[in-house]
């Protein structure tokens, strides 16, 4: 049965056809760290962690942001983060309230992927799959300058048009793609002292030589940007996370 808090205007049509568990709030225990045994990264090997979303999201893996939002825009609250049907989900409301989390997993040079599934909703809304300083994420500003977002949409309603962003002290580069992205995808980044990749689905989409060099922590979030965009509610659905250490 689905929840009636989930049947509302953004996804009403589409996750009346989901047969799910009833979402929790996202907090308490989990089994973060445990990879599926078909599991794998290509030369990268097994991920060195994971998160399967089948359970709560366990403190000393997580960061839950209880804060103001982007830009001091709306509330990320915690409520905002829920977990069902094996996945988590996002979900920003009208009002600016929505959700993100960080893993406190943090590491130099790697691959992180994640499987992500976005509704199509409010324009305002920017779902965000990104790396950023350890220590960093809700509303903290990078020291460094570095952060690279390997997926973030921006005034997409249909939610079509992925976009991947490396920032570092020498500036901004930034690439585009056309995907349904109302449809299950894979969304990767490796970052290695020879330089950035991006991947969606395998398919390379970005690359630079430019690298970051701090600790980074993965972090999904659902920004709010009032007043840029359609208004309205949006969702984000993530169905696992992982990590790859650095290639030997």
């Amino acid at each position: 049965m689905i929840p009636r808090a989930l049947a509302r205007t953004a996804v009403a049509g589409a996750v009346a056809t989901l047969t799910w568990t009833t979402p929790t709030v996202a907090e308490a225990r989990t089994t973060a760290g445990t990879c599926p045994a078909n599991a794998k990264g290509g030369t990268w090997g097994a991920p060195v962690w994971c998160e399967e979303f089948t359970d709560y999201l366990k403190p000393a893996d997580w960061t839950v942001y209880d804060s103001r939002g982007h830009a001091g825009n709306g509330r990320r609250s915690p409520r905002q983060a829920l977990l069902g049907g094996g996945a988590l989900w996002l979900h920003g409301k009208a009002d600016g309230t929505t959700a993100g989390i960080a893993t406190k997993r943090a590491q130099v040079y790697g691959r992180w992927e994640a499987r992500i599934r976005l509704w199509p909703g409010a324009g305002s809304y920017h779902p965000v799959a990104l790396l950023w300083p350890q220590q960093g994420g809700s509303g903290v500003q990078s020291k460094t300058s570095e952060e690279i977002d390997f997926l973030e949409v921006i005034n997409d309603p249909k939610r079509r048009r992925p976009n991947f962003f490396l920032h570092t002290a020498d500036g901004q580069e930034q690439a585009h793609a056309n995907v349904d992205m109302t449809k299950w995808h894979t969304y990767a980044v490796e970052n290695t002292p020879d330089g950035v990749a991006g991947y969606i689905d395998g398919q390379e989409w970005f690359r630079s030589a430019k690298s970051t060099r701090s600790p980074m922590s993965a972090c999904l979030q659902l920004d709010w940007f009032p007043g840029d965009g359609t208004p309205g509610e949006a969702w984000m659905e993530v169905d696992w996370l992982r990590i790859y250490g650095a290639p030997r």
